[in-house]
């Protein structure tokens, strides 16, 4: 039986692949569901990401498997103060300009090109490279001596260890309307870490290296996650617009409210661009109207981080389902019923030593996620602790111990 949810068929079949190939991005990383979940929405809804903090927190790979899925190359580079414009621009057409006085600048591989941008330490560049950022973010546009172009760009990812106090700064920091706190992941989940991240160091020694001294980049045979096509990406973003928000407008009036009540920072032009964000979550599960459970990425809208904990307290208090940190909060059922009866099919198909490895590894995520999501359920987590050792137990019996840890 079908489920009529007042979508397209097709944008319906187009959001959730997306959903899916974003769920993929997941499984290569460590408590990093959130700022999955975040790029996701920010593609769909062209808006841009500031993650704030330490180096080490994996941001450029996590980036990279990213833009394997919109099928882009993301242009990255490390601000300082020392930074030219023309190391993120282009520079200038020297040929051009001698010869015929026309101030040209070349953009070929540079930002200006990129469908998506990560600049990490983002504000210790230059007033000459924000306020032209400033153009390129808001309006998508770059002034090259007299001629306007229009840019590709998607989203821009600006990372920092903090935000500055320096007003002008701030002001600049606005314009990225999502905002998210990367730290290094908890104790119970380094030695996940180690595991997916040696796998991932054994993948580069595989490839090899360039002559330049840089892993070599993947082969399309390497590349597992599945690209959503530009076309279809831009039929997502248009379908954005045709999201009915109006059901949640008036919970969301009275966070407004609460909000102003309580000193939040809040701007105005913050409060109207989040109704996108609500829609594109609204899309992004395959729905035409947005309801409560999409208010919940209000927790990732704050412009003083101080604040996150009291808006994390006002969404809650009006009846959304917030999570204290991480990603979303999944109910039992999605765990149980969806991921858990998948493995186990899974699991019982299996024929390689790797694909049980794999099946291990993602049981032991679904017992992670209960413990943090749901402490309380003790038989959920009996549930899926006996699944873990019956995969372990099918290990042992087809391929010994050897290998097992």
């Amino acid at each position: 039986m079908s489920i009529d949810t007042g979508l397209d068929a097709g944008v319906r079949l187009l959001a959730l692949g997306y959903a899916n190939r974003l769920k993929e991005v997941k499984q290569h990383f460590v408590g990093r569901d959130e700022v999955v979940d975040l790029l996701g929405l920010a593609a769909l809804c062209q808006e841009h990401i500031l993650v704030i903090g330490p180096p080490g927190t994996a941001k450029t790979n996590l980036l990279d498997r990213f833009c394997q899925v919109l099928d882009t190359e993301p242009f990255s580079y490390l601000l300082t103060r020392f930074t030219e414009p023309a190391e993120l621009f282009g520079p200038l057409n020297v040929e051009l300009f001698q010869k015929e006085s026309i101030y040209e600048i070349n953009t070929q591989g540079m930002l200006p090109e990129a469908r998506v941008a990560f600049l990490d330490e983002v504000f210790q560049g230059s007033s000459a490279i924000l306020n032209t950022l400033l153009t390129l973010i808001n309006e998508r546009t770059f002034h090259t001596g007299r001629t306007v172009v229009r840019t590709p760009l998607v989203t821009l990812v600006g990372s920092s260890n903090e935000i500055p106090a320096d007003p002008v700064l701030g002001a600049f920091s606005d314009r990225f309307l999502l905002r998210c706190n990367l730290d290094y992941v908890a104790d119970d989940e380094v030695e996940e870490v180690l595991a997916l991240g040696w796998q991932g160091e054994r993948e580069r020694i595989a490839r090899g290296w360039n002559e330049e001294g840089d892993a070599a980049p993947l082969t399309d045979r390497e590349r597992t996650l599945v690209s959503i096509a530009p076309d279809d990406l831009r039929t997502l973003q248009r379908a954005v617009a045709g999201i009915d928000v109006s059901e949640v407008r008036g919970t969301y009036t009275r966070i407004l409210q609460s909000f102003r009540a309580e000193g939040i920072a809040f701007s105005d032009r913050r409060a109207v661009r989040a109704q996108k964000l609500f829609a594109a979550s609204a899309l992004a599960a395959g729905r035409n109207s947005a309801q409560p459970s999409d208010l919940a990425r209000l927790v990732n809208l704050w412009t003083d981080p101080r604040d996150e904990p009291s808006i994390r307290r006002i969404v809650a208090d009006h009846g959304v389902p917030v999570q204290e940190s991480g990603g979303r909060v999944r109910e039992l059922f999605e765990i149980l019923q969806v991921d858990l009866q998948e493995l186990v099919a899974r699991r019982d198909q299996a024929d390689s030593r790797e694909q049980l490895h794999e099946l291990m590894r993602q049981t032991q995520r679904l017992a992670s996620e209960l413990r943090r999501d749901h402490p309380e359920d003790h038989e959920a987590l009996r549930t899926v602790q006996r699944e873990q050792r019956t995969t372990v137990e099918l290990f042992r019996e087809k391929y010994g111990d050897e290998g097992l840890y």
